[in-house]
């Protein structure tokens, strides 16, 4: 039933509803994303003093988005739909980005005592506290199963194909570190996650670029492929298909989700534990869409594309990758299965912290949260040594769910975030001052209290 429901369902829906709210956010917000770029890019380097740091926030939200989905899930779509599924999910990128600011610019709007995300401002925005609490129980059984086993599971095969090291062994790892780093509270999550992903990161894009140096010849040949495939059949059901499943390949081929998570209301909890104001941690939200689609997929689709490895038809993803980066020798391959389990380590430390939001807004108590701490770490064991397939037809159809709820939300909000986008331009000078204020504009704290 749910593996009929994840392909038949969800499968073509969120694709379809993620572009149509895109194009209904960009437009709803000015198409600010192509009029002020400068600002935008501006913004992103300003220092922040006090709480969490909007860098260290957006930090946790990447740990929580890049992943084997970003090697294996591009190489996968490649295979699906050929070269022009990559202009496709560039298209697909640039609506996620729109759907991402909306998210966190809403989630800061509608924070409370330092807490924020999609269970608060569908309660305190819409006034459904009903639906509300039903998002944040799926957030916290999605951590168990997305955000943790099947994490663990494609990392101790990644570990153990590569290096040989045993699932046992990076199991206990895994519950180890999980639970040294969540005891520490959102701090050490932060610090943890802003030292791990722009180093490791770093080393990505550092290999990527000297395997498409060497191959520099091919580049406008590859460029050509994709525009040229971009428009057939084949093209666009696999660049679609990216969309759904880049991110959600590092837990299976085929599996229905989105690449960078907008529109999941995950990120949302994230940014919401920055001390800035909400547009501009909105900014920071384009910046991971950016970072996780733009630039680590297309990498990783060039690379792909160029060396082409024997795989490439029909192929297992992650195998078609550690081929492809096996051309710049053995350490290329081996770089590739180690990055994919720091990667989901970090994944499973970001989704602790997802979980314990959604208890903390469920009202949990103390010792509700330490138990959830204990069985999360302990998940993380059980998920290196199996990953039953219902645990990954539950994880597709949760967050399938999540996914349409928050992005259904999102739209009925986007007059909150609009004002907000409105006013920061304004008080910035990027809007002609004859332009008419919109009646919308209130002061932000009336955000909690209004139904926009």
């Amino acid at each position: 039933m749910l593996s009929f429901l994840n392909e038949r369902l969800f499968g073509p829906l969120l694709p379809a509803v993620l572009i149509a709210a895109g194009i209904y956010l960009l437009v709803r917000h000015r198409f600010f994303l192509l009029l002020h770029p400068a600002a935008v890019i501006g913004s992103l380097f300003r220092r922040k003093k006090g709480g969490v740091s909007p860098f260290k926030a957006a930090c946790v939200a990447l740990s929580g988005t890049l992943g084997v989905g970003n090697i294996a899930g591009v190489a996968a779509a490649i295979a699906a739909g050929g070269a022009g599924s990559v202009f496709w999910m560039w298209v697909s990128a640039f609506f996620a980005m729109v759907i991402k600011y909306v998210e966190v610019t809403v989630a800061m709007a509608y924070k409370k005592n330092g807490h924020g995300g999609a269970s608060y401002y569908i309660a305190q925005g819409l006034g459904s506290r009903r639906l509300a609490a039903v998002f944040a129980v799926l957030l916290v059984l999605t951590s168990f199963s997305i955000g943790n086993i099947v994490q663990s599971s494609a990392a101790a095969e990644a570990l153990s194909g590569s290096f040989g090291v045993s699932k046992f062994l990076t199991g206990a790892v895994f519950a180890a570190l999980t639970l040294l780093l969540v005891r520490g509270g959102v701090a050490r999550v932060a610090r943890f996650s802003a030292a791990v992903i722009p180093v490791l990161t770093l080393g990505y894009v550092i290999l990527s670029l000297a395997i498409l140096i060497v191959n520099r010849a091919l580049l406008p040949s590859i460029l050509s492929e994709i525009v040229s495939d971009a428009f057939s059949a084949s093209a666009v059901g696999g660049g679609f298909l990216g969309l759904a499943v880049s991110r959600s390949l590092r837990y299976g081929v085929s599996r229905g989700l989105l690449s960078n998570e907008a529109g999941c209301g995950t990120a949302a909890y994230a940014h919401a534990s920055a001390d800035n104001e909400p547009a501009e941690q909105g900014f920071f939200g384009i910046f991971e869409v950016f970072v996780d689609t733009v630039l680590l997929c297309t990498l990783t689709a060039f690379v792909v594309l160029i060396v082409r490895p024997g795989e490439l038809a029909g192929g297992n993803g992650m195998e078609i990758a550690v081929r492809a980066y096996e051309s710049a020798g053995r350490f290329g391959g081996e770089f590739i299965a180690l990055s994919s389990a720091v990667y989901a380590v970090a994944s499973v430390v970001c989704w602790s912290y997802y979980g314990l939001e959604g208890l903390c807004y469920l009202g949990a108590g103390q010792k509700a949260r330490r138990l959830y701490t204990w069985l999360y770490s302990a998940a993380g064991l059980a998920g290196a040594l199996f990953a039953p397939s219902l645990v990954w037809e539950l994880a597709d159809a949760s967050i399938s769910v999540m996914a349409l709820i928050n992005t259904v939300c999102l739209c009925l909000l986007s007059g909150c975030s609009a004002s907000v986008t409105r006013r920061y331009f304004q008080q910035r000078a990027f809007f002609p001052r004859g332009m008419p204020s919109s009646s919308r504009l209130r002061s932000r704290s009336s955000f909690g209290s209004s139904g926009t």
